[in-house]
């Protein structure tokens, strides 16, 4: 009976590698960074919303450092993976161009933390180097794939690029604005018509 203990003890100390993952650590993080920004993330603080020392911690991550890039990875890692799912076809632009503003603006209306870690993010891109970086990457991502679709209205670089400059930084604007209104379907239905028209209304000039 005496020397199980020790064992007991043993087993629930190398339990936290086993039951929790890099990721675990990650989702922990998006949400004290949704909840206060980067400046908010302690490493104490996720240990005790885990429910495990800081020694798992540091089986997945060497410091703090460490984690606040590993997160940022990710976070630029899965935006640019959702580039996939809408990426246009030129079969019918204004209807592609719809659907995307449907993806972007009602999804996005309804998913409040993702709002506020990307807004943590470029928050914190202000005064971090590697931050900036990470951002720009997918600014940069989004607005490309933007041009993907706007190359079947305009044969002009500039104004394709002009065009997707418009739509994203729209795009942006209006997600702040509609999420959280996940229940006033009419306004974010009105605010995609409008943007729908006023971008298919840049067209080649006759």
């Amino acid at each position: 009976m005496n020397e199980a203990k020790p064992q007991a003890r043993r087993r629930s100390r190398t339990s936290d590698k086993v039951q929790l993952t890099r990721d675990n650590w990650l989702d922990a993080a998006a949400g004290e960074i949704a909840a206060g920004g980067f400046g908010h993330l302690r490493v104490l603080t996720l240990s005790k919303k885990l429910g495990v020392t800081r020694g798992s911690f540091y089986w997945h991550f060497r410091d703090h450092e460490d984690l606040v890039v590993s997160f940022l990875d990710r976070w630029r890692d899965r935006r640019l993976h959702e580039l996939r799912y809408w990426k246009p076809e030129g079969e019918n632009t204004a209807e592609e161009l719809r659907q995307i503003l449907e993806l972007l603006l009602t999804d996005a209306a309804r998913n409040v933390r993702r709002l506020q870690v990307e807004l943590a993010v470029r928050d914190f891109a202000r005064r971090d180097a590697y931050a900036a970086k990470i951002v720009a990457e997918v600014d940069e991502a989004r607005i490309s794939q933007n041009c993907i679709l706007f190359q079947h209205i305009s044969k002009d670089p500039q104004r394709t690029r002009d065009l997707s400059l418009l739509l994203y930084v729209a795009t942006i604007g209006s997600q702040v604005v509609l999420t959280g209104r996940s229940d006033d379907d009419n306004a974010i239905g009105r605010i995609e018509d409008l943007m729908a028209r006023v971008v298919m209304g840049f067209k080649e000039d006759r």
